[in-house]
């Protein structure tokens, strides 16, 4: 084990190298590119931080559309923030992807965040939440365009684990109990 636990450690590490690198490549690509980028939080254990697959929370403030931190899937700590000024910009902003896994909404206006969340083309939306802890287990969870393929959880989700074995047969057989009649 590298390190004690801290309480006071909030985000772990990324799941493998390879990923690391793919999160770390964006977020240089961004600031190769003039973007404001920001590295959040504090490292508590200096060590354990350079030999673990580990990356401060960052936000990429405002960056050009076509860097790779906006079009693609980061999975990891690496945010774009890209402001606007309508609805209908940010719905754009948003379904402008190949991808559509999942989305989050902010805002103390419900109404509103339910009413964009049914714009938004991704396979869950979170309101107010982001996250598997934020996730409803008995909806179904999967992504839209290249963001997956099926569904895990709830009832869509049970389906995905079921095969179906139609059996035809000539007009006047009957098929019941395994047995041919």
């Amino acid at each position: 084990m590298l390190g004690k636990p801290t309480s006071s450690a909030t985000m772990g590490p990324l799941n493998n190298a390879k990923q690391l690198r793919v999160v770390r490549s964006m977020i240089d690509e961004a600031i190769d590119a003039g973007a404001d980028v920001r590295e959040c939080g504090q490292i508590p254990d200096e060590a354990m931080y350079a030999e673990g697959y580990f990356q401060r929370p960052t936000l990429v403030i405002d960056p050009d559309p076509s860097l790779r931190i906006v079009r693609e899937e980061q999975f990891g700590p690496a945010l774009p923030i890209m402001p606007f000024d309508t609805e209908d910009e940010v719905i754009a902003k948003a379904n402008d992807s190949e991808f559509g896994l999942c989305s989050s909404i902010w805002t103390e206006d419900y109404e509103r965040a339910v009413r964009l969340s049914r714009r938004i083309e991704a396979g869950y939306t979170y309101l107010n939440a982001h996250g598997p802890s934020a996730q409803d287990r008995k909806g179904p969870f999967g992504g839209f365009k290249h963001s997956g393929f099926g569904r895990n959880f709830g009832y869509e989700g049970v389906l995905a684990f079921q095969g179906y074995h139609c059996i035809s047969a000539p007009r006047g057989r009957l098929i019941a109990d395994g047995v041919v009649g």
